[in-house]
């Protein structure tokens, strides 16, 4: 409680006096990573639109909370305004650390702890950024950054914490930038590790490759196509399909590692539901805000969420995924993804004219590279309001975040539920949501584990029943049988003969009329005398 309450009154002296570059977007209040993945990507895709490259630097730096010099870190407290008692407080607690090591049992000597900050104290982001704050102001000294579009702002370099992206117009400007950085690093005692640092070219000139080495010292910094920054994948073409490509790769193979629990039958579908929502779901969406693929990658990011649903259900891969995200109450990732764009556009809008995301967004870049262009955010933007059928402006002047949120969602949550409607009428086999008139939601017969009756439900209802017009079409009946005859012997084998009257499921259908009379009174007498539709909303409904 103390470190909380010292950080707050740090953090309000560097807020006051604007010591913190606009640079620097670590453990800040509103701002995060979104803010430095956005001004990159625009960055990048700004100027390949105008047809000029940018030069970027990654710096990784090596152990940066626990190589932090004591005597250099009160330096810069007090070069920042942090001075007095505060002063003297935080220097006591830093320099007064000590450590021991624990083996079997057996507890070590305690040994005076020299350089770091301490290791999960609320303190140590903040300390951490007033140490590394220079670093942004010897890189830009060095004036070799790229202008943003039509405005006179020029970025240089950003931070998030310890991680550094150095940016320039130039090979040569961006060499006197990882110089400038190296200088930096050597000064106050920091190391970094090469082997993790990187160069990227973007939007390089294929007739004229660059053949320009650059050096962190004495050594060699690799050259990459992509790089990891902020656990995002950026490109050197621009383009997100290559980190929509390896989230959902790994969105796949997490949902292969939650089978086990997944496909358990005797855990409640809510329990399941619960772990796809906190554990499968949130890495596919990180950032984004930013990032938005052609349709092949979209189709494979929405894959991924699908496995571990239809796995809950016991679906076939084949199943409709409209109708498996209405039977768990679940949204498409675009739907999250459009919200979130629309969420952050909000937020920019209420940003001052200073900082930097806001800057990128509202600058006008020149339009002279030919060819095809990387899908700008802007336009992604403009199509998802389209999309949504909903004024802008007026809900861009909605008063509050959350109120603003809430209309997205409504408006996302109607056109899931129309795009379910179409569905239901045009595909083959989702003729059941027509009849059943059923919205998306978590369905009441879910409640508790998977057992095979619930199971053999959720196939009727979502049409992943192999009919015999289905398994024609895979040659696995004769060809002499009628297409449509069903086993029984009726002349017309579909979902509603299936479910409502086929002696085949006799078993099953009298196991849910059964249930039914228990719920809400329905006899079997009354059963035997409805029609055939009637039949099945009964007992899939």
């Amino acid at each position: 409680m103390f470190c909380k309450l010292l950080n707050d009154g740090i953090v309000g002296v560097l807020e006051k006096e604007h010591s913190i570059s606009e640079g620097q977007a670590g453990f800040r209040k509103k701002r995060g990573c979104v803010d430095h993945v956005f001004t990159v990507g625009r960055i990048i895709q700004g100027r390949k639109r105008a047809g000029k490259p940018t030069y970027c630097f990654f710096l990784d730096v090596k152990k940066a909370y626990d190589t932090v010099w004591r005597n250099g870190l009160w330096k810069q407290l007090s070069k920042y305004g942090i001075k007095g008692k505060m002063w003297r407080v935080l220097k006591k607690m830093t320099e007064c650390t000590k450590s021991a090591v624990m083996l079997d049992g057996e507890l070590s000597k305690f040994f005076d702890i020299e350089q770091g900050v301490p290791q999960g104290c609320t303190l140590s982001p903040t300390l951490f950024q007033v140490f590394i704050n220079d670093l942004l102001e010897v890189v830009e000294a060095v004036r070799k950054g790229v202008k943003v579009g039509d405005t006179e702002t020029s970025v240089s370099g950003m931070l998030f914490a310890d991680d550094f992206v150095g940016m320039s117009d130039t090979p040569e400007g961006l060499q006197l930038q990882i110089d400038a950085a190296k200088k930096f690093t050597d000064k106050w005692r920091l190391s970094a590790n090469v082997q993790k640092s990187a160069v990227m070219v973007c939007n390089e000139n294929k007739e004229e490759p660059v053949e320009h080495r650059w050096k962190w010292g004495i050594e060699e910094i690799a050259v990459v196509d992509q790089y990891t920054y902020l656990g995002v994948e950026i490109a050197k073409d621009c383009s997100w399909n290559a980190h929509m490509s390896k989230v959902a790769e790994k969105g796949k193979a997490r949902a292969g590692k939650l089978h086990p629990i997944l496909a358990n039958r005797h855990l409640d579908t809510r329990i399941k539901l619960t772990v796809l929502k906190s554990v499968i779901v949130p890495p596919l969406e990180y950032a984004g805000e930013v990032w938005e693929g052609n349709k092949k990658v979209v189709k494979e990011l929405e894959a991924a969420q699908m496995k571990a649903a239809k796995t809950i259900l016991g679906c076939s891969r084949r199943t409709s995924n409209a109708a498996v995200r209405a039977e768990l109450g679940i949204q498409s990732l675009r739907s999250g993804r459009d919200a979130r764009k629309l969420t952050w556009q909000y937020r920019m809008c209420g940003m001052g004219e200073e900082r930097l995301p806001r800057i990128v967004w509202e600058a006008k870049w020149a339009n002279k590279k030919r060819g095809r262009q990387p899908t700008e955010w802007v336009k992604v933007v403009e199509d998802v309001w389209k999309g949504l059928d909903i004024d802008e402006d007026e809900t861009l002047e909605t008063e509050g975040l959350q109120g603003f949120k809430e209309k997205i969602s409504v408006a996302c949550a109607e056109r899931e539920e129309q795009n379910l409607r179409k569905e239901s009428k045009d595909k083959e086999g989702l003729e059941v949501y027509g009849m059943l008139k059923e919205g998306i939601g978590f369905k009441d017969y879910l409640h508790g584990p998977m057992d095979a009756g619930t199971k053999l439900k959720v196939k009727f209802r979502t049409g992943d029943i192999g009919l015999r017009e289905r398994r024609r079409r895979h040659r696995t009946v004769d060809e002499e049988d009628d297409e449509f005859k069903c086993d029984c012997g009726f002349e017309c084998e579909d979902r509603v003969h299936v479910v409502a009257e086929c002696p085949l499921y006799k078993k099953e259908r009298e196991v849910y009329v059964t249930e039914l009379g228990k719920i809400d009174g329905t006899y079997r007498e009354m059963f035997e005398a409805w029609n055939r539709e009637e039949r099945m909303v009964a007992v899939l409904g």
